[in-house]
């Protein structure tokens, strides 16, 4: 029996990039990504937006929503379970560089480490989870995370739709692009 790589997936779900029901399907893709590690978002995204241009907006909309409602969701579930819940969900977290980067900073820092992370090409989750861990109120940290993941998008959804040579210079996504199946030449 034949494994499927990741790619083969995506491309797969790429088939129904023209149906109304794809732009909600990729904002529960989002949402996902923040429980399941292994989920290519931002290359889901950038393909996307490749194959359907005048679709980048709504792409990157629907993608920043999902990703928010997803974070907002580890959020308030760390906040009611506790540290050794995040562990048992993602092991070998804490061991992370973002988790020591994260962590380090966030006691300094709080909401704006977690917009600069969400902005970045960096996993939101150990973020997310320390945020849930100090009791952030969620009201303030939907805006935080929504801004920050809507900005982003919106950048790379424009760059895969408009000018995706440029993916090729843009730092972190090397893996992502790759798992989606994305050649840049």
């Amino acid at each position: 029996m034949k494994i499927k790589k990741l790619s083969d997936y995506v491309r797969q779900l790429q088939k129904y990039v023209d149906l109304w029901w794809y732009s909600p399907l990729i904002s529960a893709i989002a949402l996902a990504d923040n429980f399941f590690l292994v989920i290519p978002t931002d290359g889901i995204l950038i393909s996307s937006s490749m194959l359907r241009q005048k679709s980048w907006v709504k792409f990157a909309f629907a993608t920043a929503i999902g990703s928010t409602i997803g974070a907002l969701i580890l959020a308030a579930a760390v906040e009611l379970q506790g540290l050794p819940w995040i562990l048992d969900l993602f092991p070998g977290l804490s061991e992370s560089k973002t988790w020591v980067y994260t962590n380090k900073f966030f006691d300094k820092y709080g909401l704006i480490v977690v917009g600069a992370i969400s902005f970045t090409p960096f996993m939101q989750q150990p973020a997310v989870v320390l945020a849930g861990l100090a009791n952030t109120p969620l009201e303030k940290l939907a805006p935080v995370l929504l801004i920050a993941r809507l900005i982003k998008y919106l950048i790379m959804s424009y760059v895969g739709s408009h000018a995706p040579r440029l993916l090729a210079k843009m730092w972190g996504i090397e893996g992502e692009l790759k798992d989606a199946g994305i050649k840049i030449e």
